[in-house]
């Protein structure tokens, strides 16, 4: 039968260390109702598993945005990199983007940083917050010249990802005061 379980990430890191690239063997895992279970080579790894449910991802990523941008990647990597200079990593503050036509404002919500990017956009205007390290995650690993991202509102999710759907990545915003 199926089985769905919610599983620490750090419990993921650590097996994924201890596995060797290798290794042949496979990796067998057991499930309880609170546990899960991996067992390769002569090492047996046990981990609670977390309560509740994981976020129902197809229900964030939806075909419904009011905002599309298309937007050169590399100028809005540097900006953020630039942006996230001022922020510590102790402190969370948001970078802050400003969606207005033909036009993205980044913000700094540390210092006075502030710099327009070049943009298409299709649909309403919109200011969301961020931290900047998950979106940086995110780009440095996007291969295209060009980027999409979809928008729903300041307190939603959005997503960056190709016409062709090899990779979607969801960004959560973070609340921020003006």
């Amino acid at each position: 039968d199926p089985i769905k379980a919610v599983i620490p990430g750090k419990t993921l890191n650590e097996i994924s260390k201890i596995l060797s690239g290798d290794m042949d063997d496979d990796v067998r895992i057991y499930f309880t109702d609170r546990h899960v279970l991996f067992e390769f080579d002569q090492t047996v790894v046990v981990s609670r598993l977390l309560e509740g449910e994981y976020f129902q991802i197809d229900k964030m990523i939806s075909s419904d945005y009011n905002t599309k941008i298309t937007i050169n990647k590399k100028e809005l990597q540097g900006c953020i990199e630039r942006a996230s200079l001022l922020i510590r990593e102790s402190e969370r503050k948001p970078i802050i983007i400003n969606v207005t036509d033909g036009s993205m404002e980044i913000q700094s919500a540390m210092g006075s940083m502030n710099e327009d990017i070049d943009i298409s956009k299709e649909g309403r205007d919109i200011m969301i917050g961020f931290n900047p390290k998950f979106i940086l995650d995110a780009l440095r690993v996007i291969d295209d010249e060009e980027i999409t991202m979809y928008l729903v509102n300041p307190k939603a999710p959005f997503i960056i990802k190709n016409d062709e759907q090899s990779y979607i990545y969801l960004v959560l915003p973070i609340s921020f005061n003006m």
